[in-house]
């Protein structure tokens, strides 16, 4: 838990940093296009924030009001977080035409290839401590950071093509606003289908869960189905009886299951049973 959060918050420190950079570049350099992608990296630092949010409230324990536990705020804050990016994406497009573009100070081109350097180390850092803790999370995060440094080079070509024509700044910044509006429509949809309920599908924690129940041979399982809860997961299985068996014992099998799928560090924290 500590070395997540350590590593998220160094990279949400790097983001603090880096957007500033861009931001305050931008505005000194007359460069529109960097000043946008420093609103970009903001909405790559909110994801981190969010992330900590998730490890830390998501995991808090089911209690008689939150059965399920409290894994779906991350969903909400999200879906919040992108309705924002959403305006704001909007707002820099209308805001673009507005401005009167002046050719920027070639000197900018090393000062992006350093952000770009930062972003990268940070990135790996995220990626080696979610490997090695196993959280999705960070992993997600290590991603979208990479992902975000590397469309960060495209402002090189941008600042070299504006020394010839400066309204090539207005382009490079209305093509970032569309990438974030993009983003932010695919997390809109992506976070309200987590929080209506939508099935998650992995192969090998089910054939790992029809092992576990086969080794009980006086049940058969008709069905499995996985559901996102935030960090965890929620497992609703199915079961048929074979032969008469005491509610007594059937129950004594399924605190069995239960407790053997817990166990295991596969996230399976919310366990359903359905006879059938």
């Amino acid at each position: 838990m500590k070395s997540e959060q350590k590593a998220l918050s160094f990279n949400i420190l790097v983001n603090i940093f880096v957007s500033l950079v861009k931001i305050i570049g931008g505005i000194l350099g007359n460069t529109f296009t960097l000043v946008i992608d420093g609103i970009y990296t903001i909405s790559d630092m909110v994801t981190d924030v969010i992330a900590i949010m998730g490890i830390k409230i998501g995991r808090k324990r089911a209690n008689k009001n939150h059965p399920y536990g409290y894994g779906k705020i991350f969903y909400v804050v999200e879906l919040f977080m992108g309705i924002l990016a959403l305006l704001v994406g909007a707002f820099v497009i209308y805001v673009s035409f507005q401005i009167d573009y002046e050719k920027p100070p070639i000197g900018i081109v090393f000062l992006i290839i350093g952000l770009v350097f930062l972003k990268l180390i940070s990135a790996k850092n995220l990626l080696a401590v979610g490997m090695r803790k196993k959280s999705e999370l960070l992993i997600v995060s290590s991603y979208e950071s990479r992902m975000e440094a590397f469309s960060s080079l495209g402002l090189v070509i941008i600042v070299i093509l504006s020394q010839f024509i400066a309204k090539i700044d207005m382009i490079g910044g209305i093509v970032i606003a569309v990438f974030l509006i993009w983003q932010a429509i695919r997390e809109i949809k992506q976070n309200i289908d987590y929080l209506i309920g939508i099935t998650y599908e992995d192969e090998k924690i089910k054939e790992k869960v029809k092992k576990i129940v086969d080794k009980y041979r006086v049940i058969d399982m008709v069905d499995q189905v996985l559901i996102r809860d935030g960090p965890y997961y929620q497992l609703i299985l199915t079961l048929k009886v074979k032969k008469d068996i005491t509610v007594k014992s059937m129950l004594r099998v399924q605190n069995k299951i239960k407790k053997e799928l817990k166990a295991k560090a596969w996230g399976l924290k919310f366990i359903e049973f359905r006879l059938v």
